[in-house]
Protein backbone atom coordinates (compact mmCIF):
# COMPACT_ATOMS: atom_id res chain seq x y z
CA UNK A 1 0.00 0.00 0.00
CA UNK A 2 2.77 1.85 0.55
CA UNK A 3 4.35 1.54 -2.61
CA UNK A 4 0.55 2.50 -4.13
CA UNK A 5 0.50 5.99 -2.21
CA UNK A 6 3.68 6.95 -3.45
CA UNK A 7 3.22 6.30 -6.98
CA UNK A 8 0.16 7.73 -7.17
CA UNK A 9 0.27 10.61 -4.66
CA UNK A 10 3.85 11.59 -4.29
CA UNK A 11 5.14 11.57 -7.77
CA UNK A 12 2.25 13.77 -8.88
CA UNK A 13 3.29 15.92 -6.38
CA UNK A 14 7.40 15.82 -6.74
CA UNK A 15 6.55 16.62 -10.63
CA UNK A 16 4.39 19.56 -9.44
CA UNK A 17 6.88 21.13 -7.29
CA UNK A 18 9.20 20.29 -9.61
CA UNK A 19 7.47 22.25 -12.40
CA UNK A 20 6.94 24.85 -10.55
CA UNK A 21 10.51 25.51 -9.67
CA UNK A 22 11.98 25.33 -12.81
CA UNK A 23 9.03 27.28 -14.27
CA UNK A 24 10.16 30.33 -11.99
CA UNK A 25 13.96 29.63 -13.50
CA UNK A 26 12.55 29.72 -16.70
CA UNK A 27 11.21 33.26 -16.27
CA UNK A 28 14.90 34.67 -15.52
CA UNK A 29 16.58 36.36 -18.10
CA UNK A 30 20.21 33.76 -18.58
CA UNK A 31 23.31 35.93 -17.43
CA UNK A 32 25.12 37.91 -19.77
CA UNK A 33 28.81 37.35 -20.64
CA UNK A 34 30.64 40.82 -20.06
CA UNK A 35 33.51 42.01 -20.59
CA UNK A 36 35.56 44.87 -19.33
CA UNK A 37 38.59 46.30 -21.25
CA UNK A 38 41.32 48.19 -19.55
CA UNK A 39 41.28 51.89 -19.29
CA UNK A 40 41.64 54.16 -21.90
CA UNK A 41 40.51 53.64 -25.40
CA UNK A 42 41.04 50.50 -26.74
CA UNK A 43 41.30 49.60 -30.55
CA UNK A 44 38.03 47.03 -31.57
CA UNK A 45 38.61 47.84 -35.62
CA UNK A 46 41.15 49.62 -37.81
CA UNK A 47 40.41 48.54 -41.11
CA UNK A 48 40.28 49.31 -44.92
CA UNK A 49 36.67 48.29 -45.76
CA UNK A 50 36.00 46.67 -49.07
CA UNK A 51 32.99 48.64 -49.37
CA UNK A 52 34.86 51.99 -49.21
CA UNK A 53 38.10 51.69 -51.10
CA UNK A 54 40.31 54.47 -50.10
CA UNK A 55 39.03 54.83 -46.48
CA UNK A 56 39.53 53.47 -43.03
CA UNK A 57 36.70 52.01 -40.64
CA UNK A 58 38.21 53.00 -36.96
CA UNK A 59 36.27 51.92 -33.83
CA UNK A 60 37.06 52.00 -30.42
CA UNK A 61 36.01 50.53 -26.94
CA UNK A 62 36.88 53.72 -24.73
CA UNK A 63 36.52 53.12 -20.56
CA UNK A 64 36.98 56.26 -18.71
CA UNK A 65 36.98 55.81 -14.81
CA UNK A 66 34.99 58.09 -12.56
CA UNK A 67 34.77 61.94 -13.42
CA UNK A 68 38.21 60.88 -15.98
CA UNK A 69 38.97 63.81 -18.41
CA UNK A 70 41.35 63.18 -21.40
CA UNK A 71 43.28 65.73 -23.62
CA UNK A 72 41.80 68.28 -25.94
CA UNK A 73 41.95 66.66 -29.56
CA UNK A 74 39.86 66.64 -32.92
CA UNK A 75 39.52 64.42 -36.08
CA UNK A 76 39.89 65.18 -39.26
CA UNK A 77 36.00 63.59 -39.84
CA UNK A 78 33.13 63.05 -37.79
CA UNK A 79 33.33 60.96 -34.12
CA UNK A 80 30.19 58.65 -33.48
CA UNK A 81 29.67 57.98 -29.73
CA UNK A 82 27.46 55.08 -28.36
CA UNK A 83 27.31 54.53 -24.47
CA UNK A 84 26.89 51.53 -23.44
CA UNK A 85 27.40 52.30 -19.56
CA UNK A 86 27.51 55.68 -17.27
CA UNK A 87 28.08 58.78 -18.71
CA UNK A 88 29.71 60.80 -21.50
CA UNK A 89 29.87 64.86 -20.70
CA UNK A 90 30.50 66.15 -24.42
CA UNK A 91 31.09 69.88 -24.72
CA UNK A 92 31.58 70.92 -27.75
CA UNK A 93 32.90 74.83 -28.36
CA UNK A 94 30.02 77.51 -28.22
CA UNK A 95 27.70 75.08 -26.60
CA UNK A 96 26.63 73.92 -22.86
CA UNK A 97 27.96 70.25 -22.10
CA UNK A 98 25.75 67.65 -23.18
CA UNK A 99 24.78 64.74 -20.73
CA UNK A 100 24.75 61.50 -22.80
CA UNK A 101 23.43 58.22 -21.28
CA UNK A 102 23.25 54.57 -22.22
CA UNK A 103 21.58 53.73 -25.33
CA UNK A 104 21.93 57.35 -26.60
CA UNK A 105 24.62 58.90 -29.23
CA UNK A 106 26.12 61.73 -29.72
CA UNK A 107 27.83 62.86 -33.41
CA UNK A 108 31.12 65.43 -33.13
CA UNK A 109 31.44 67.28 -36.30
CA UNK A 110 34.98 66.84 -38.35
CA UNK A 111 37.78 69.02 -37.13
CA UNK A 112 36.21 70.13 -33.57
CA UNK A 113 38.37 70.44 -30.57
CA UNK A 114 36.66 68.15 -27.77
CA UNK A 115 37.68 66.68 -24.56
CA UNK A 116 36.56 63.14 -23.70
CA UNK A 117 35.13 63.44 -19.94
CA UNK A 118 32.92 60.44 -18.08
CA UNK A 119 30.46 61.00 -15.72
CA UNK A 120 30.67 60.34 -11.83
CA UNK A 121 30.44 56.41 -12.85
CA UNK A 122 32.60 56.44 -15.67
CA UNK A 123 31.95 55.70 -19.14
CA UNK A 124 31.97 53.10 -21.29
CA UNK A 125 31.33 53.76 -24.64
CA UNK A 126 31.86 52.66 -28.52
CA UNK A 127 33.38 54.99 -30.85
CA UNK A 128 33.11 55.33 -34.69
CA UNK A 129 35.22 57.41 -37.02
CA UNK A 130 35.69 56.74 -41.00
CA UNK A 131 38.69 58.49 -42.19
CA UNK A 132 40.52 58.69 -45.31
CA UNK A 133 42.84 56.18 -45.48
CA UNK A 134 45.85 58.39 -45.20
CA UNK A 135 44.38 61.04 -43.16
CA UNK A 136 45.65 61.10 -39.17
CA UNK A 137 43.43 59.72 -36.78
CA UNK A 138 43.32 62.42 -34.54
CA UNK A 139 44.34 66.30 -35.17
CA UNK A 140 46.91 68.47 -32.34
Amino acid sequence: MQAAFRTRICLPLLGLTLGACSAGFAQEPAPQAAWAPPIGPNAVFDTAPAAAPGHRLIVTDLNLGPDAVGDPHSHPWEEFLYVIAGEALVGLPGAEPQVVSPGETFVIPPRVVHTPKAGPDGVRAIVVRVHMADDPVTLP
